[in-house]
């Protein structure tokens, strides 16, 4: 970093210059995405085993997502149930909150 002192109507200020890349903006839908992977949502869907792992399957968006807490998922295996958590989207992958069964 490069700093520049100026003198302004008797006062001084100091300027730190960074390097442009630094200063590249984050793209809106990364910012966006970013965000909703941080805010919690409520899926629904009926709760699978795959191996070791335990799946939402949500037959109405045809979407499934990996469940991250096995304790709790398993409790509620072939049951229709209301998932509240943060998916991560890279690994399609909800960080499990709540889990309750719906009628």
């Amino acid at each position: 970093m490069k700093k520049n002192i100026l003198s302004v109507a008797g006062a001084f200020l100091v300027l730190t210059v960074v390097p442009q890349f630094c200063l590249a903006a984050t793209p809106r839908a990364t910012m966006q995405q970013q965000q909703s992977e941080t805010q919690a949502k409520t899926f629904t869907g009926t709760v699978t085993k795959n191996g070791e792992t335990f799946v939402l399957s949500d037959p109405s968006s045809k979407t499934s997502y990996t469940l991250d807490d096995v304790h709790k998922a398993s409790q509620f295996e072939g049951k229709k149930v209301k998932v509240t958590g943060t998916v991560d989207m890279a690994s399609n992958t909800i960080h499990v909150e709540t889990i309750e069964e719906v009628a």
